[in-house]
């Protein structure tokens, strides 16, 4: 029975994205009729063509294999950073206060003005890698902080009560609160990171990158090929989405 209603919660839910993607394809095809100009609005069937041609280019594997490379370590070090921090900040008030400022200056600070900084300060190549990390870890340090903060204080109680140890605290109550945001706040920042990372790369023009052939089709007034590598970022932040929810699950 359970079985059942899982596959056709799965199976509307399918529908509903169908009905949603074609809907978006069908209004995007009449704006590009109504604009016709594809310099403006290129219509979904050239996009198509420009998704084809880039994809046979030599070096297609090589540009979205090293920006996906830049993306997760960014991705890893921030989440590295934001968990042991935010495991700090939020068992002890002065080390939150403490870090309260550098935070908010993470979070505050433009990602024009951390992309341009980051090419004064590294090569093209790591670039991109600095401003994900700065622009995502925030998101996680704070998801570990909420994540301590709302456990139950009655639950605290008791354990104090039982004198339950340090290790079985975290085991058995912190960690599973800790999990519940933690998952929730990397999803996004994974998306997130994603496309800070490409915008640094159009900035910070490393050789072989998606965002250096952003910045190529820019420049040739290709906005179909503009268009064509938004699609095939959308696409890998769904697969990096759909990458958490298996770890998620396991």
């Amino acid at each position: 029975m359970k079985a059942s209603i899982l596959k056709n919660k799965k199976t509307k839910e399918l529908l509903y994205t169908t009905v949603s993607i074609i809907v978006l394809l069908l209004f995007w095809k009449i704006v590009s009729i109504i604009v016709d100009k594809e310099i403006l609005i290129p219509s979904p069937e050239n996009t198509l063509t420009e998704i084809i041609r880039i994809m046979r280019m030599p070096d297609f594997a090589a540009s979205v294999t090293n920006t996906l490379k830049r993306t997760l370590l960014g991705f890893m070090i921030a989440l590295g950073a934001g968990i042991s921090l935010g495991m700090l900040g939020g068992f002890s008030k002065p080390v939150y206060y403490l870090l309260r400022p550098f935070v908010l200056i993470h979070k505050a600070v433009p990602t024009m003005a951390m992309i341009l900084l980051a090419l004064i300060w590294l090569e093209s190549e790591r670039a991109p890698i600095l401003v994900g990390f700065v622009v995502i870890f925030p998101v996680i340090y704070e998801n570990v902080v909420q994540g301590i903060r709302n456990v139950d204080v009655k639950l605290v109680e008791m354990m104090d009560i039982y004198k339950i140890n340090v290790v079985n605290r975290l085991k058995d109550l912190y960690i599973p609160s800790i999990r519940s945001y933690l998952y929730g706040g990397m999803s996004a920042a994974m998306g997130l990171n994603l496309k800070i990372i490409i915008a640094a790369e159009v900035l910070s023009q490393p050789k072989v990158s998606m965002g250096t052939h952003f910045q190529i089709e820019k420049a040739n007034l290709n906005t179909a090929g503009v268009f064509a590598w938004s699609l095939i970022t959308i696409f890998l932040a769904g697969i990096l989405e759909q990458a958490l929810k298996i770890v998620k699950k396991n």
